[in-house]
């Protein structure tokens, strides 16, 4: 960032704080507005429509992390301050803050707990309209291109919808009745089981060809013939066969 646009980014920083302070119900948990859920959604939509000033794509969950960024630098330069005084040193040698929006967020001493070796941070919960406590909160950056890191979760609660979706599905068919169908198959494959491979092979073919003129619509009680012996075969063991015979459309004379 160039320093004209570093220049613009602070004063334009310098004009959300100020309104910041304006909206009690954002900060102040002294105030009878903080509490006041409504109070609090109207002031942050007022302060939205100020910073979409400059980020017209920002949402109210960008708003608040910047607002954390911001309190959460604070508090850093704020803790240092009070530390150097608490340590004896002489009012010369006490830290003088550095941070460049420090005396315009004032406003937050005896908000803030510097002090404190874990800070709390506020996010608005956008479903419910209330506060939730979290340790640590690390900085966020001072530009938009957070707005890349925001869509993860979007991405892995789809991720975690789908996963659900497929295992609710498992369910499903785990707890559904077998099927007329699925009792004779599972009887056919304990019966084939039991078969030599080669015999295995032979009653595979036979149960593709029945099944294939069942589907033709040609088959009839007399279709088939298992180890028929045809005249002349001298073998002592019959062969496997599976004859179809087509299906007679006129009647026999008696």
């Amino acid at each position: 960032m160039g320093s004209k646009a570093k220049e613009e980014e602070r004063r334009f920083i310098l004009e959300v704080i100020e309104m910041y302070h304006s909206l009690p119900a954002l900060w102040n948990t002294k105030s009878k507005e903080y509490s006041n859920r409504n109070k609090k959604n109207e002031q942050y939509d007022e302060l939205l429509g100020k910073y979409k000033e400059k980020y017209p794509n920002a949402d109210r969950k960008q708003l608040i992390s910047r607002l954390n960024s911001l309190r959460t630098n604070f508090r850093k330069e704020l803790k240092k301050i009070n530390d150097s005084k608490r340590s004896g040193a002489g009012t010369s040698d006490v830290v003088e803050p550095t941070l460049w929006y420090f005396n315009e967020i004032k406003f937050l001493i005896g908000i803030e707990k510097p002090c404190e070796s874990q800070n709390i941070r506020e996010i608005e919960n956008d479903s419910q309209g209330q506060d939730i406590a979290d340790n640590n909160y690390s900085d966020v950056p001072t530009t938009e291109g957070k707005k890349k890191e925001d869509n993860h979760p979007k991405k892995k609660q789809k991720l975690e919808d789908i996963r659900k979706e497929v295992l609710l599905l498992a369910r499903e068919q785990l707890q559904k009745p077998d099927s007329e169908y699925d009792k004779i198959a599972a009887a056919w494959a304990v019966e084939l089981a039991k078969m030599e491979p080669g015999q295995q092979l032979f009653a595979k073919k036979g149960v593709n060809d029945i099944l294939f003129e069942g589907q033709l619509g040609t088959l009839h009680k007399n279709s088939i013939k298992i180890n028929e012996i045809c005249p002349g075969n001298s073998q002592t063991t019959p062969n496997l066969s599976v004859t179809f015979f087509p299906q007679s459309h006129t009647s026999n004379s008696s």
